[in-house]
């Protein structure tokens, strides 16, 4: 993000003050253009649309996520998803996830599309597409002034940036994997006016799977890669554990430079609570108290769709099975 100052602030204080802002949420704004969230695994439908439709039918999920909770104008990021399958093996779905950061507030709001094609029982790909738009503001009326003149160039500012995106989600017994491009048209959100920042297409690959350590405790583990134009590749490990179905317990790394931890229960059958805190591997910033935390929930009101089918598929069985007595 840049911004243009006008002439009311040529004195070495504002300078200063603006110099420090900038250098401060560069960080956030350019390195992490699309909003990120620790638990974006358990929601993939977030950066990929293939997914769907893969969870099974009217599934929502809520989370909201705080970062460098002690800094004002620190990032704060909400997401809401929703997704179900319908006939012929199509699954639908809609995102809106909200994103402000200083001055700056962006909210991206796309209905996703999948279809999905099914090898056996359990193992199918999935592919996806999303369309929708990124709601841009910023409010440069917010910007302190350092004295009593008017400042022209302070304005609140509104764009539209309409984009599509693509994806494909592959899912067996033990394995997982998700390529996409949430976005695939790099667009510029308001190069006419006086903050200048540029959506950069980000191109999301993961893959995770899944092993019996006992009968009731499961690892999974799972890599996540991102790539940005202009940026190095961002690269995470999870280490997951789940007991008995109910109780996951994770670790996760980022780019060598930040740990974050998270727990998810399954309260009941269609509601999973998490919740996830991330703080900072350098000893210099993990002393500045800029921790992250993430809250998550998710609703499930129908069965997976594997079960689905094999409830079906028992049906069916057990009708031919009376038939054939009956006979």
């Amino acid at each position: 993000m840049r911004i243009k100052v006008g002439y009311t602030y040529h004195n070495n204080i504002m300078r200063k003050s603006i110099l420090y802002i900038l250098v401060f949420f560069s960080i956030s704004v350019y390195s992490q253009q699309e909003p990120y969230f620790t638990l974006t695994q358990f929601n993939l439908s977030m950066i990929n649309p293939a997914y769907v439709g893969s969870q099974g039918k009217d599934l929502f999920s809520l989370a909201t996520r705080s970062q460098w909770s002690a800094v004002e104008g620190s990032p704060k990021s909400y997401a809401f998803t929703y997704n179900t399958v319908r006939s012929s093996n199509v699954g639908i779905g809609v995102s809106v996830i909200s994103d402000k950061t200083f001055i700056e507030r962006q909210t991206f709001t796309y209905i996703d599309f999948s279809y999905k094609l099914q090898f056996s029982l359990d193992t199918r790909l999935f592919l996806g597409l999303k369309a929708g738009a990124n709601f841009y503001n910023a409010d440069l009326t917010s910007l302190q002034n350092f004295n009593n003149l008017n400042d022209p160039s302070k304005v609140a500012m509104s764009k539209i940036k309409p984009n599509i995106g693509v994806g494909a989600y592959f899912q067996s017994k033990d394995l997982w994997i998700s390529l996409s491009a949430p976005r695939l048209f790099e667009v510029s959100r308001a190069d006419e006016e006086d903050v200048y920042a540029k959506d950069r297409v980000h191109i999301y690959a993961a893959f995770g799977s899944s092993f019996d350590i006992i009968p009731t405790l499961i690892l999974k583990p799972s890599v996540m890669l991102r790539k940005v134009k202009g940026m190095p590749l961002a690269t995470e490990f999870t280490a997951q554990f789940n007991y008995h179905e109910k109780y996951d317990l994770g670790l996760q790394i980022r780019d060598n430079s930040s740990l974050g931890i998270f727990g998810i229960i399954s309260v009941s059958e269609k509601v999973d609570l998490g919740y996830a805190y991330e703080t900072y591997l350098d000893s210099g910033l993990s002393n500045l108290n800029v921790n992250t935390h993430e809250v998550f929930i998710r609703i499930k009101l129908s069965k997976d769709e594997v079960e689905v089918e094999e409830d079906t598929e028992e049906t069916e069985e057990t009708v031919e099975s009376s038939d054939s007595n009956s006979i």
